[in-house]
């Protein structure tokens, strides 16, 4: 990582905190930097021009550091970019940093006469920063892939996910795989509250939109070699695989739940919000090897699904018993 490639936006109401982390910066290689009196400001600049870094003072009038914080969130969302951001505050103790964490910061640090701890966690933001914007790039190089592989039939031409033949296909490698090495399969299904009324209310176009956003946050919302997939229309899948079994729970399904439906998604007719509801069952050795047919999973899932929608949490269902034993 090379200081001088990384772009830095440093926002703060106090003219004098600006300048000393501009010479700061200055001092230590960076040429890219551009402050901000304001998150009003800051926004405004970085949606002229995304940067890789975003310094920011937590409290200042207006927007202030979160409210900065979860709107670059969404400018990064509609731009396919990763902004790290660091918040400069005087709070201390877990609640605080649970409080930032929650809002899609990524490291705040107090403020202090020394420089020299920020200026390290800058270098390593810059570099965290550039290896995450590189992964975006690829995943969407293998989206435009996924794209051209519709012609094969294994790929949802409006999310660039893999279609329910795709999803199928990969429940039976998964299922071999813990008949033969144990662990546990956890199938979910994750349907668009409304979706029906969303299309009528809003049209095609704007429904299209926001099922390829859907499938945008699912897709950077699970690990690199979990499965998502389209298996009807707005309803999705999820395959992943667990070691321990004990590690099944819906727990596992929060941070996927609350990315889905905590903003609103951006669509060419504006912001529109829309609820995701999650249901999920787990298939062991034991049930892997009954061999059930992946088409029956998905099927069993469509009424803990219909249930998860009306409670508004993650479902987590006994295979072949619809009893819902944890929210």
């Amino acid at each position: 990582m090379i200081a001088e490639q990384i772009s830095v936006v440093i926002v703060d109401d106090a003219k004098v905190t600006l300048e000393i982390l501009r010479r700061a910066l200055r001092q230590t290689g960076y040429e890219d930097i551009r402050i901000a009196s304001s998150g009003e400001q800051a926004l405004s600049m970085m949606r002229e021009r995304r940067a890789n870094l975003l310094l920011a003072d937590w409290l200042m009038p207006g927007i202030d550091g979160l409210e900065l914080t979860r709107q670059v969130r969404q400018l990064d969302e509609e731009t396919n970019h990763y902004t790290y951001v660091l918040l400069l505050t005087a709070r201390e103790g877990a609640d605080s940093l649970a409080i930032a964490f929650a809002n899609g910061v990524d490291d705040f640090i107090n403020k202090s006469p020394d420089n020299t701890e920020l200026l390290l966690r800058i270098h390593a933001a810059g570099r965290i920063s550039t290896l995450q914007n590189e992964l975006l790039k690829a995943n969407q190089r293998l989206h435009e892939l996924n794209m051209q592989m519709n012609a094969q039939h294994s790929f949802d031409v409006r999310t660039g996910l893999g279609n329910r033949r795709y999803v199928e296909d990969a429940m039976e490698r998964l299922l071999r795989h813990v008949e033969a090495r144990g662990g546990i399969a956890c199938v979910a299904l994750v349907g668009i509250h409304g979706r029906d009324s969303l299309a009528r209310i809003h049209g095609d176009t704007i429904a299209n939109e926001l099922l390829g956003t859907v499938a945008t946050r699912l897709r950077q919302s699970v690990r690199p070699l979990d499965v998502v997939g389209t298996v009807a229309e707005g309803e999705f899948a999820i395959l992943l695989h667990h070691e321990n079994p004990d590690q099944f729970h819906s727990n596992a399904f929060r941070r996927i739940f609350q990315a889905l439906n905590l903003r609103a998604y951006k669509t060419s007719a504006g912001f529109v919000n829309a609820q995701c509801a999650i249901a999920m069952c787990g298939l062991n050795r034991a049930a892997a090897e009954q061999k059930p047919a992946p088409g029956k999973v998905l099927e069993f899932l469509q009424q803990p699904l219909k249930d998860a929608e009306n409670v508004g949490r993650v479902h987590l269902c006994k295979w072949a018993d619809s009893t819902v034993v944890e929210d």
